[in-house]
């Protein structure tokens, strides 16, 4: 129960530090598409790359980035503490954080419905943790199969969204599908990320002072030791860096693309839904009261509804604030 709360903990200071960092990088975003620095996939990766030279350089967007990277550190350790089947969902609170933003700098008025929803996500933890996670150790051998028949559907519909995103472009369609296929890589990059720290866990034993060349280079480890631990952390690390960088121009063009009423909810119930369907499927983890879980995801997503309008004032914010910059 120990490292539960504490997992939940590390939990909720991630969701802190990803949400204030999707409201600067957003705002960033806005600035820079004023500027010239707007993201199109279409240019090619040269293009690509020069526009993120470009966003960097805004001081906006570089301290959400910062911030995005910041709070992989407790991501990681709540992960090995209690899964990314607890981890995501408690992250689903960060909602909360919206609401304080436009309460206290856009002066939004907090309603009784409203407070309703921040007691949901308030309990929904507290329901996570009493529902009682399994053990977390994966069978690095056993999970393989269903492991590769998971990310054949998964990257398959990723790139089937991603070429009809391609397809409508200058519509209203190609933020959304570029933001879809963009949300399903993110989340991959999170399951793998749990697939690494587990795999670290296993190895604990063998792993040294030198850990971070085992990360990318564990592959000769395992060839020396035969140890599958040494190869999942090979495997992990890479495939958690494919995903997550690989997302980052989709995702990042689905916000500056569309409004942050519909791209961040959606980003948001895609990296929730996908890694709780990898526990449950994947690496097999159960709940001693899964009612109590169910009864958690459904309260999340019930808030998570009612108060994305939030969301949609500090863009409104944003918005003004450029035209009157203008």
């Amino acid at each position: 129960m120990i490292n539960i709360i504490i997992g939940i903990i590390l939990a909720l200071v991630t969701t802190f530090c990803f949400n204030i960092a999707i409201v600067y990088q957003k705002k960033g975003l806005s600035q820079g598409r004023l500027s010239g620095a707007e993201i199109n996939l279409g240019a090619g990766f040269k293009s690509t790359i020069k526009t993120f030279i470009k966003l960097i350089k805004n001081k906006n967007w570089a301290f959400g980035a910062l911030l995005g990277v910041v709070g992989w550190v407790p991501y990681i350790i709540s992960i090995g503490l209690v899964g990314i089947i607890v981890t995501e969902p408690v992250m689903a609170t960060g909602f909360i954080f919206f609401v304080i933003a436009a309460n206290r700098i856009l002066h939004e008025k907090i309603g009784v419905i409203e407070y309703i929803a921040i007691g949901m996500l308030t309990i929904s933890p507290i329901l996570i943790a009493l529902a009682g996670i399994s053990n977390l150790e994966i069978d690095l051998i056993g999970f393989v199969p269903s492991m590769i028949i998971f990310l054949i559907i998964t990257v398959s519909a990723s790139i089937i969204s991603l070429y009809f995103a391609k397809r409508k472009r200058d519509t209203n369609l190609e933020g959304l599908l570029t933001m879809f296929g963009g949300a399903i890589l993110f989340a991959l990059g999170g399951i793998a990320t749990n697939i690494l720290v587990q795999a670290l866990l296993q190895a604990v034993d063998t792993i040294h002072w030198y850990v971070i060349f085992q990360l990318p280079l564990g592959i000769f480890w395992f060839f020396l030791t035969s140890s599958y631990p040494y190869l999942w952390v090979f495997l992990g690390f890479w495939m958690m860096a494919i995903f997550n960088l690989s997302s980052l121009p989709y995702y990042q063009g689905g916000y500056q693309k569309g409004k942050i009423l519909i791209m961040y909810p959606l980003l948001d119930s895609v990296a929730l839904l996908l890694p709780i369907f990898a526990g449950l499927i994947v690496f097999k983890q159960t709940f001693e009261n899964f009612y109590l879980f169910i009864i958690a995801l459904i309260l999340i997503v019930i808030a998570s509804v009612i108060l994305s309008k939030y969301q949609v004032a500090i863009e409104k914010m944003e918005v003004e604030n450029q035209i009157d910059n203008s």
